[in-house]
């Protein structure tokens, strides 16, 4: 069953109520696409185990396994032990007692920190258990590829693929400095992507992701080799642990179909496979024809580079390579890599109490890499804690596994502090540091990069304005919400009322916010309108005129609304922001429409920019006026900072 396109109408074109779980009209729509693209397609199910089957034996019995057969045991040994795949998922059996010892240091949270500069990576904080990698950032030689031990046929594609300018090298900086951490298997939370290194980026998680999926492949066929060797021979030969429950090692999560098209266009190039099974059924179902791309070239850059192209937020699709081939759409049991959205695998994994629920193809996943992760916070963030909440668990069924050679640490469900998760993210947010936090135990060590901030506040154009930040005290997490409120509808607002201002808008990045906000309007009718991520088309039109034209005093607007939609809002006078916005940029960008807007206003009416902030808002407020001066603004003695 082939999959329409989706029409976009790209000037407002994001239906943020498609993310939402419980709306019947998404599942009523993709219903049929759970069916085919999660690995339950009929034609799939029985046809694809058996040709899985008949490729392994085809695979064992051509004899094509990188390195020779003939290989001494004791120099594969040695080998091994130079390669970080190897020390990190290999044998743990030999290390028992060392993983025992880091699996409680782990769940004691005795992680020892360690901060220090890189000029490719900024600020980094590596967190690791015993003294190893005190040094911080390792500095080999580019030129000494070898140590990285990329299989030899994805390092000749990569060269031919990887282009660094003006450069003999086949990294760039950045590129070589985070390999090296991939490469080792720590975690890594990297907070400086942008649109200038994102396809860099997408390039060396890319070729991470293959080449731990050749060296799976690599090492079950030559076991394979080894035990089937030893039966001919009548042999005993010592027990091989080499895979895990399920066959998916590698799972990739991103916000939009138009990001999973990318993806795949790199994969192929990398794998240099000779075939690539379904491809066009993919690149249909993925991608849009010219006459459907409809977005405003007229949007900021950040905007055309997240929201060109198919931005359909629900899709999952299982990828399986073979020697020569790779193939789209595979059964997610048959598949190597998985590219989903947390929503498309959401609908999948289901919840407690769901008759068709299945979240087995998790429990083996060894890589897991986050992209965007900054635009998935605009989407539903529940759904990517929900599916890390159902990864490396013991699964429901045995999927014909053999248990035989399943690695013991899989066994004792110990598989969550093996695997790596990597995560490229905009920006830093509480909800990221709590996943850092609670998901990223890697018994190998992990490290959160940043960097420092000038603060966009510096790219405000408008002159001669006030920007007024109010500091709230709260020393409960819990509490902050009740706290802004009061202070905004006790301090704030009955200022601005009392000056009779208009054309004011306030900015609130929270939607329950919002409509507490909204509730509170109505009910002491005072003269607004609002548009938030859920308002419709014609409702937004309606809105912008009422508070351009000034017939709505306050004009209240998310966070998540400007995301998606990016308007550039006329008649705004005056900016109140209930809490700064996440996207730090959004805070310039408000500012300077003023300029345009300012025109007709009344001489005598001052503009105002009003800004609440806490404590629990200082990531937000550090990329907004900068590292250098969040502090003064966080525990300085006064409460009250003005800008101009």
């Amino acid at each position: 069953m082939k999959k329409e396109n989706v029409d976009i109408n790209k000037t407002d074109k994001v239906d943020v109520a498609k993310s939402d779980l419980g709306n019947k009209e998404v599942e009523m729509k993709y219903e049929s696409g759970l069916q085919q693209e999660s690995g339950r397609n009929k034609e799939d199910s029985g046809e694809e185990k058996e040709r899985e089957r008949e490729g392994k034996d085809e695979e064992e019995d051509q004899g094509k396994v990188e390195g020779s057969s003939n290989e001494d045991d004791e120099r594969e040994e040695e080998e091994n032990e130079k390669d970080e795949f190897e020390n990190h998922f290999g044998d743990q059996q030999k290390r028992q007692q060392i993983l025992n010892s880091k699996v409680t240091m782990i769940e004691q949270k005795q992680w020892k920190l360690i901060n220090y500069e890189n000029a490719s990576l900024k600020q980094v904080s590596k967190y690791i258990l015993n003294d190893d990698g005190e040094k911080g950032d390792d500095e080999n030689d580019k030129s000494n590829i070898e140590l990285l031990k990329i299989k030899p046929k994805l390092l000749e594609t990569w060269k031919k693929v990887n282009k660094v300018n003006n450069s003999n090298d086949i990294f760039t900086d950045l590129q070589w400095h985070l390999f090296q951490q991939f490469n080792k298997y720590q975690d890594v939370l990297y907070t400086n992507r942008n649109i200038e290194n994102s396809f860099e980026l997408r390039y060396i998680y890319a070729l991470h992701a293959l080449n731990h999926i050749y060296k799976v492949r690599n090492r079950i066929l030559k076991n394979n080799e080894k035990l089937n060797k030893a039966h001919a021979a009548g042999k005993d030969i010592d027990e091989i642990r080499d895979q895990g429950f399920t066959r998916p090692k590698v799972l990739i999560l991103l916000p939009f179909r138009n990001s999973a098209m990318s993806l795949a266009e790199i994969l192929i190039k990398l794998s240099g496979t000779d075939q690539q099974e379904n491809q066009n059924r993919f690149f249909e179902s993925y991608g849009i024809t010219p006459e459907q791309e409809k977005i405003d070239l007229k949007k900021p850059a950040d905007f055309l580079e997240t929201f060109k192209g198919n931005i359909d937020d629900m899709f999952r699709i299982g990828i399986k390579f073979t020697r020569k081939s790779m193939k789209f759409y595979a059964e997610f049991y048959s598949a190597d890599i998985i590219i989903a959205s947390p929503l498309g695998l959401r609908m999948i994994i289901g919840t407690e109490g769901d008759k068709k629920r299945d979240f087995d193809f998790l429990s083996s996943i060894e890589v897991v890499i986050v992209d965007q992760c900054d635009t998935l916070l605009m989407q539903n963030w529940d759904h990517v804690e929900h599916i890390f909440s159902h990864m490396n668990l013991i699964p429901q069924k045995s999927h014909d596994c053999d248990f035989s050679r399943v690695k013991n640490w899989y066994l004792d469900g110990r598989a969550r502090y093996l695997r790596q998760t990597i995560i490229l993210s905009d920006y830093l947010t509480p909800e990221i540091n709590m996943l850092f936090n609670k998901q990223m135990n890697n018994v190998d060590g992990k490290m959160k990069i940043k960097h420092h901030h000038q603060g966009t506040i510096l790219d405000v154009n408008v002159k001669n304005i006030r920007q007024i930040f109010t500091r709230i005290e709260c020393n409960s997490l819990s509490e902050i919400d009740d706290i802004r409120f009061k202070y905004f509808i006790e301090k704030i607002l009955p200022k601005t009322r009392k000056m009779n201002l208009s054309h004011v808008m306030i900015f609130i990045p929270s939607y329950f916010d919002f409509v507490r906000l909204r509730n509170y309007f109505e009910e002491n009718t005072i003269s607004f309108t609002s548009i938030s991520e859920y308002t419709n088309v014609s409702d937004v039109t309606r809105a912008r005129t009422y508070f351009l034209n000034g017939k709505k005093n306050y004009l209240l607007y998310t966070e998540r609304f400007h995301f998606f939609r990016r308007h550039h809002m006329k008649g705004i006078h005056h900016v109140i922001f209930y809490a700064l916005p996440d996207h730090a940029h959004f805070y310039s960008e408000l500012l300077n429409s003023i300029q345009s807007s300012s025109s007709d206003k009344n001489s005598n009416e001052k503009i105002t920019i009003n800004v609440i902030f806490s404590k629990f808002d200082k990531l937000r407020l550090e990329r907004v006026v900068g590292s250098g001066k969040v502090g003064k603004l966080l525990q300085g003695e006064k409460k009250i900072y003005t800008f101009s």
